[in-house]
């Protein structure tokens, strides 16, 4: 079942795919999806992992080519987010090691 809301056009259509209609949440995420019958359009099956909402409905090329590059754009964000956080705890780490070393607290036994 596809959930649109009434009255979109094609472009908003396709590009609310990534939007959950229950919460608004745009981290909505495919579980599955296949060629449908036709083998001109696909059966997604969508789900909100803030909230829970699912679905499945069956939408054309441009439906999913727009998906897929929202979700592209998710997987991006997530990369560069983790970067950030990994140069962080580095980062906190270095400065740890530091202020140890410093304060004589490491000793040639801490790496046998």
């Amino acid at each position: 079942m596809d959930m649109r809301e009434p009255g979109q056009n094609e472009t908003e259509q396709a590009s609310n795919l990534h939007v959950c209609p229950e919460c608004g949440s745009h981290l909505v995420q495919p579980t599955c999806w296949e060629r449908a019958e036709d083998r001109a359009h696909w059966r997604v099956w969508r789900r909100c992992p803030e909230c829970e909402w699912s679905c499945q409905g069956v939408h054309g090329e441009s439906e999913i080519d727009a998906f897929d590059e929202q979700l592209d754009i998710g997987a991006h964000a997530l990369a560069d987010e983790l970067r950030e956080l990994e140069h962080s705890n580095m980062a906190a780490m270095t400065d740890v090691f530091v202020a140890a070393l410093a304060a004589d607290l490491i000793t040639a036994d801490d790496f046998s």
